[in-house]
Order: C-alpha cells, then structure tokens, then sequence
C-alpha cells in the first residue's frame, strides 16, 4: 500500500513558504484571496490544525465551520496561518469560556 500526503508539487511550494517565513518576507507574500478563519482556535485531535468558521473558500463557501488541515505555519500577529492545503487569514479568535 502507497500513501502519499504531500505531492512533490506541493512540497516545493511549502518549501518557498517556509523559506520566504524564514527570511522575514511574510509581509510580501499576497494573502488577498486566502480564505479568512473566524473564531479560530487550535485543535489537536492527532495533530495541530485550527477550527473555525470560514469565509472565501474556493470550494466551501462562507460560514461553514471547518477544521483544517495539519498547520504547517501560524503568526498571530501578521494575522496569517498556513495548512497543508492552503493560507489562511486569521479572522477574530474564538472566545474562551469563563467559569
């Protein structure tokens, strides 16, 4: 049996994001048409990734409540994260509940 999660492909792309990060150029990359993640927060069932609802995705819509893919980046301060699949703009986070 031959399992594959990441295509070549894919990997070289993950691997120009990773080295643009690195090199301090998150500012320059464009996540004008990366989906936005509201109420996001992590969620770690078997590996990190984020919850959420999203808005502006390709083949989901908006408002659907989603987890993503393994997360492979996050800058909360840029506001960005990035998943196996795809970049995200990271929207408001979820509130904490208060005892």
């Amino acid at each position: 049996m031959k399992s594959t999660c990441l295509s070549a492909e894919d990997a070289q792309i993950h691997s120009a994001d990773l080295r643009s990060i690195e090199a301090g150029l998150t500012r320059t990359l464009s996540f004008a048409t990366a989906p936005v993640l509201e109420a996001h927060q992590m969620y770690s069932p078997r590996t990190a990734c984020l919850s959420g609802y999203v808005f502006g995705h390709p083949a989901l819509g908006d408002g659907r409540e989603i987890t993503t893919s393994q997360m492979m980046f996050m800058d909360t301060e840029v506001g960005i994260a990035r998943t196996l699949n795809r970049w995200y703009r990271l929207g408001h986070p979820a509130r904490t509940r208060s005892a």
